[in-house]
């Protein structure tokens, strides 16, 4: 039994993990834009509403049309200027934005209005509703 033990025991420390992280410092990426390189247009609402049950959206959750409001898009894909919230259903919202006015090259500092229900005793982890309104000007370089 003592010969197992020292044989795992030896095991363990000749064997080893090794983790090797190589990075390189990335460019300064500075656009200094001036007002008369783009245009600006009035203020633009869209809307996107999520459901989810025990933390999944069953709405969105089999669909695979490729660049539809309705698919697993991202907000890092939509050019914005200023600061957003980072989540899924906001993600939707300033897509739709973008895709339902044809033209537009990035949104301007957006306002985002999100309001959750929970409506099973309160407990977000058994359902929730999450409804965001985005508004915005959109800009389109000159």
């Amino acid at each position: 039994m003592n010969k197992i033990i020292y044989l795992l025991f030896f095991t363990l420390i000749i064997s080893s993990c090794t983790t090797i992280h190589k990075t390189t410092r990335q460019p300064s990426n500075i656009i200094q834009l001036q007002y008369a390189d783009f245009d600006l247009s009035e203020q633009q609402t869209a809307k996107a509403t999520s459901v989810t049950i025990l933390g999944i959206d069953f709405a969105r959750l089999f669909l695979r049309k490729t660049g539809a409001y309705e698919s697993a898009i991202s907000a890092s894909s939509i050019p914005i200027l200023g600061q957003y919230l980072a989540d899924q259903t906001t993600s939707y919202a300033l897509y739709r934005l973008i895709d339902e006015n044809d033209g537009a090259d990035f949104v301007f500092y957006p306002q985002i209005e999100k309001k959750t229900t929970c409506p099973v005793l309160g407990l977000c982890l058994i359902n929730k509703i999450t409804d965001v309104e985005v508004k915005a000007k959109l800009g389109t370089f000159k």
